[in-house]
């Protein structure tokens, strides 16, 4: 038999006549819609990383600016190596390949995804999918399943780069990305959205981990993805040290100036339109009534987004008296990394509520990094780590029964503002917790030995440089640039105009 599809047709031996009950019909409509949709929200997630990339490049300063793009593309190129090798077979794997009993903690099989996918029986037009410990609900589909989440890892490498831009070297990005990507990311997939996870509320019966009777309500990846991407990039940023000028001898915050704020306003909106694929993407089909619950989290998502922005507009006039750009996206963001946890659980006026809440969790916990003299250029703490907590937070407190019901069966407990209790506040908050320690304890270990190494951070002349010369072989734009990172085309500009008009 073919070494890819290895296990046995139903019936016993090969040319056996199958049993194809519980086989799906390529052909029928249904299973069609589901498929596209889920391909569809994959294409819209892998957009945010353009998102995320101009937000990157639109932050740093013109002699970095190349780097990040790179770094960008890399953890999409690289990534889905990683990711196909092994990062999804931790996450999603079962037992091992001689029978063994899937574990709560990672998952050890379907490497290369070999055997992450079963036989068909091409003159009935069917297939059963079947996962590495044996037949799995039919709609779970590997193939498109595997491209989705590939796209959310991409994401939780990627926040890390923006906090720890101008200043890492180029191996220290490529071992950190590959950790991430290939098992700090996976393993907390694992336990929250696998079938055997620990804190998963997918957990069948009899799966490790059944002493917590409900797992973590996570819909969308507050947790899962924002919460492990933030908590490392404090982590990095922190061991890391900050930019050179960053801090003045006294240890005033300097203000280091964003060299393109189009590329910022830009790249928020590219990452907001990817959002409707993250988000109303995570129901992973439409069929069986769950195109209602995708078109609510999209309401919902809308609105959490309106609750951020307007909070960021509120703390910036409290706080300085005028609004910027950068404070506004970040705003947001935060909004739209809150509502992860709750979205499909919550009532759309309660994601409002949370967009609004995580826009200032955003806000003050980006003030408190600064404090700490932590040198964040994009604040993706604050947007990932704060927010992402806050958010799972929101996740046991306003999922409503009926909306709960609907997202994850009628024995998941609703949140505790709608009297259930605080039994799903409590296992969320455990989550979190869980999440922070992982992440941050094995960001520890990994930046702090890259950092023992002498590998971990560019020398004092590649910064003053700048990342695209000292690594790259060019700058980003050609008419570029001076240390202070300045392009001197605007200085040219600024020339030519005294000359035709004289000095102001």
């Amino acid at each position: 038999m073919d070494a890819m599809n290895d296990t046995m047709l139903p019936g016993g031996l090969p040319g056996a006549a199958p049993d194809l009950s519980g086989y799906v019909k390529y052909t029928d409509f249904a299973t069609v819609v589901d498929h596209l949709w889920l391909l569809l929200s994959a294409f819209l997630v892998f957009i945010m990383q353009a998102g995320f990339a101009m937000l990157e490049v639109g932050t740093v300063r013109t002699k970095n600016a190349k780097n990040l793009m790179i770094k960008n593309i890399m953890d999409l190129a690289a990534g889905a190596f990683v990711w196909w090798a092994f990062g999804f077979a931790f996450a999603y794997g079962g037992g091992d390949y001689s029978g063994g009993q899937p574990n709560g903690f990672i998952g050890a099989n379907g490497f290369f995804f070999i055997k992450g996918y079963g036989p068909c029986d091409p003159g009935a037009n069917t297939c059963l999918y079947v996962a590495p410990e044996g037949p799995v609900e039919p709609k779970i589909m590997p193939f498109a399943g595997w491209l989705f989440q590939w796209a959310f890892a991409a994401t939780a490498t990627t926040i890390v780069s923006g906090a720890v831009a101008e200043r890492c070297s180029f191996l220290g990005y490529v071992i950190y990305a590959i950790f991430i990507t290939g098992f700090i990311y996976p393993v907390v997939v694992h336990w929250i959205w696998s079938g055997y996870g620990w804190l998963s509320a997918f957990r069948e019966d009899g799966a490790p981990g059944v002493w917590i009777k409900s797992g973590v309500v996570d819909f969308a990846g507050s947790g899962v993805v924002h919460l492990v991407g933030g908590s490392i990039s404090l982590v990095a940023a922190a061991i890391l040290g900050p930019r050179i000028g960053r801090f003045d001898a006294t240890g005033k915050l300097v203000p280091i100036q964003p060299h393109n704020s189009a590329f910022i306003g830009l790249g928020t909106l590219l990452l907001w339109f990817g959002w409707y694929g993250f988000n109303p993407g995570s129901t992973l089909m439409l069929s069986d009534g769950y195109v209602l619950m995708a078109e609510k989290v999209a309401v919902g998502t809308t609105l959490a987004a309106s609750g951020g922005a307007i909070a960021a507009i509120c703390m910036c006039f409290v706080k300085d008296g005028y609004l910027d750009l950068p404070p506004l996206c970040n705003g947001i963001l935060g909004g739209l990394v809150g509502v992860c946890s709750a979205v499909a659980v919550a009532e759309p006026w309660a994601c409002w509520v949370i967009g609004f809440m995580s826009g200032c969790v955003e806000f003050w916990f980006a003030v408190g990094v600064q404090k700490l003299k932590i040198d964040d250029p994009l604040d993706a703490s604050a947007v990932h780590m704060g927010c992402g907590f806050f958010g799972l937070f929101c996740g046991g407190l306003f999922g409503s029964k009926m909306n709960t019901a609907a997202a994850y069966g009628d024995a998941q407990p609703c949140g505790a503002f709608y009297g259930c209790g605080g039994q799903q506040l409590g296992v969320n908050i455990l989550g979190g917790v869980m999440i922070m320690a992982w992440c941050m304890g094995m960001a520890s270990i990994v930046f702090g030995a890259m950092k023992l190494a002498g590998i971990l951070r560019i020398t004092s002349e590649q910064e003053h440089k700048g990342l695209d010369v000292s690594y790259h072989g060019s700058a980003a734009y050609d008419d570029t640039i001076d240390g202070s990172g300045s392009a001197k085309y605007r200085n040219k500009v600024r020339e030519a105009t005294i000359l035709e008009e004289g000095p102001e």
